[in-house]
């Protein structure tokens, strides 16, 4: 039977990866963030100082020491490219193991696989297609599809959002003042107009008072 406590720490394997030894590295800058188990938050910019940035032609590779099944794997990278793990079993001839794909939403963005049928000594990253400005902010590798567990990477917070800049209200406070300035009299006019008492009509037509000497005789 298998204790409880080395249970616990399968549950939580990192995977092949942070005990493999580095066989290649080339045209890859900060190399060591790839496999170290933390990641940047979901989105986060494309070349955060939590990825390594590729080169077009850049590569990197691993030995795992022995041949292992490899059953899960998960990268996070730049979302408009493909990445491509590579395996071998004898250094010499690599074959795919899987290509993770281009994501639509913006940033670096995780893609898992739990479906792999392959094993490998040797395993290859590379990076293809999208823009050519390839970065990743990790890799991950399981010789069982169980160990790829919602929690198995260690996440970046978000950030916290921008303060709101104050609003330019200085325009608009006169022109609302203005208009209600306008409302207030214009009401307060047509209430006077009402309140006021009608004056009593003058005499029309003959009934006017004549004025004036009388006519001569």
């Amino acid at each position: 039977m298998i204790p409880a406590v080395l249970l616990a720490v399968l549950a939580a394997s990192p995977g092949l990866l942070p005990s493999a030894q580095l066989r290649k590295d080339q045209g890859v800058n900060r190399s060591t963030v790839v496999r170290d188990g933390k990641a940047d938050y979901e989105g986060a910019p494309w070349d955060s100082q939590q990825a390594a940035i590729l080169a077009p032609d850049g590569m990197l590779e691993w030995d795992f020491g022995q041949v292992y099944p490899i059953e899960a794997a998960l990268i996070q990278g730049d979302n408009n490219d493909d990445f491509i793990l590579w395996s071998s079993v004898d250094g010499e001839f690599f074959q795919p193991l899987w290509r993770a794909p281009q994501d639509a939403m913006a940033g670096l963005r995780t893609r898992t696989t739990t479906t792999l049928k392959g094993q490998a000594r040797y395993l290859r990253l590379t990076a293809e297609g999208g823009d050519r400005m390839y970065s990743v902010g990790e890799v991950m590798v399981f010789t069982r599809a169980a160990e790829l567990t919602p929690d198995v990477l260690e996440r970046a917070p978000l950030p916290a959002p921008p303060p709101r800049a104050p609003a330019n209200t200085d325009g608009s406070m006169i022109v609302t003042g203005l208009l209600g300035a306008y409302a207030v009299y214009w009401f307060w006019s047509r209430r006077q107009a009402a309140l006021a008492p009608k004056l009593p009509e003058g005499p029309k037509g003959d009934d006017a008072p004549k004025t004036g000497a009388p006519p001569a005789a």
